[in-house]
């Protein structure tokens, strides 16, 4: 057990100041996710945000936790859907660390709920934890990849004049340590380290003066006809430090091609340390690799990329597929001519463009083996979503020869792509974690 005082600074770790509150760092690109869903739906602000520390659980399951971690997550995230509907939500957010939002209870309600939660996990899988210290903490969001916990003593733990909605907009900070009539027992949060999900860090990026943080999603690509896992997609996460905002594709689009480099080749370095930190069983055979078109058709880009997704695909035995972003505009005979530079290096290469025919269209003849699309995310009843799927499907096969798709919520919306000729699709990692989502 670690000392109070001590700061540890591995990544992904909780680190335990003088004052008795805690620093959650979070390195992995779906825990920055988490938290970057965190700050939009205000859980933190409204005082509704908890976290269970699950080593209790784990250390009783010894060389069990292992087989029992997906029954565990599956066992937490089922008790909040029945104690909390819609907009509440729930996510794993490390190995050992469970995060629910209780945004429309009172803060010491959602601090009970959790409580209760804890507690019938625990004799579920190992008993009776009443001798237990409960390892129940409030959570603010500190900053893009850093949570601040305090831990939370259910006899003193109060709706704090529980009209949070009237709490100033401008995030809290979690002032000064508590009162000494509500002493800090010994914690072992010191050590929350994940168990076996392996960490990376993201990399800094300086862009016209911008201080950027560019992290990397790896997210799960499946092969649609038999719904197997196929392979690693890697998403960027890029998130500019001076206002903790994360930029979306529309931003990235609008850069100089010489700082989207930056950012694709911060992204590939990221992506590919975090599959070499798996162990071999936990790869599968596939990197799915995007990248935009001006970082390819530049000599320096396109040899730094590849060299680098080539020597980690043959140090891993995995294999390459490069999806080219950017195209709008792009002539189709230049597009050809950076295709056929890149294939030598892969096993083969797709489009990435907008969800519409004219764009689908305009990338006919132009060397690629097929078309990866984005789900636009609009909620749709299953006939609805497969009409939408099919028409687009069709539109890529045609132009190309197959559909991908990248972006999906669900696992669900995977089954409905099938059915609509999808080929292969991928899911967002942070949806994988979530309480639930629509169509």
């Amino acid at each position: 057990m670690q000392a109070l005082d001590q700061e540890m600074t591995t990544s992904g770790i909780v680190q335990v100041g003088k004052s008795g509150f805690h620093t959650l760092t979070v390195s992995e690109s779906e825990g920055i996710e988490i938290i970057a869903r965190l700050r939009e739906t205000q859980g933190d602000v409204l005082g509704r945000a908890f976290l269970l520390n699950l080593d209790q659980i784990i250390v009783r399951l010894g060389p069990r936790w292992e087989a029992k971690q997906a029954l565990v997550r599956e066992h937490l995230k089922t008790n909040f859907g029945h104690r909390f509907q819609e907009p509440n939500w729930c996510a794993q957010i490390l190995e050992n660390a469970w995060l629910g939002v209780a945004i429309t209870a009172t803060a010491r309600t959602g601090a009970l709920k959790c409580a209760e939660i804890w507690k019938e996990t625990g004799e579920f899988f190992v008993g009776d934890l009443s001798d237990a210290e409960l390892p129940l903490f409030e959570v603010v969001v500190e900053a893009a990849d850093r949570l601040k916990l305090r831990q939370i003593d259910l006899n003193t733990y109060y709706d704090r004049g529980d009209d949070f909605g009237a709490r100033s907009a401008v995030r809290p900070q979690i002032a000064g340590p508590e009162p000494a009539a509500a002493p800090r027992p010994n914690l072992s949060v010191g050590t929350m380290t994940p168990i076996q999900r392996p960490t990376m860090t993201s990399a800094p990026v300086v862009i016209a003066g911008r201080d950027l943080q560019v992290a990397c999603a790896v997210e799960p690509v499946f092969e649609l006809k038999n719904l197997s896992m196929i392979g690693h997609r890697l998403e960027p996460l890029v998130i500019d430090r001076t206002g903790n905002v994360h930029l979306d594709s529309k931003a990235l689009k609008s850069m100089d091609w010489v700082d989207r480099e930056k950012v694709d080749l911060a992204n590939i370095e990221e992506g590919l340390r975090l599959l070499r930190a798996r162990s071999p069983g936990q790869r599968k055979i596939l990197i799915v690799v995007p990248v935009a078109f001006s970082t390819m058709a530049s000599v320096r880009g396109r040899s730094q990329a590849t060299a680098a997704v080539s020597k980690a695909a043959a140090e891993m035995g995995m294999k390459v597929l490069y999806e080219i972003r950017g195209l709008g505009g792009v002539p189709a005979h230049r597009i050809m001519e950076i295709v056929s530079l890149i294939k030598p290096y892969c096993m083969t290469v797709v489009g990435h463009v907008a969800s519409d025919r004219r764009s689908i269209d305009a990338v006919r003849q132009s060397g690629f083996s097929g078309v990866c699309l984005t789900y636009d995310g609009v909620v749709r009843d299953q006939a609805a979503l497969q009409e939408h799927l099919k028409e687009l499907s069709t539109a890529a096969k045609a132009a190309a020869g197959a559909c991908m798709m990248q972006g999906f919520d669900n696992l669900r919306q995977l089954a409905v792509a099938r059915l609509a000729g999808v080929s292969h699709a991928s899911v967002k990692t942070s949806a994988l974690l979530a309480t639930g989502s629509g169509s």
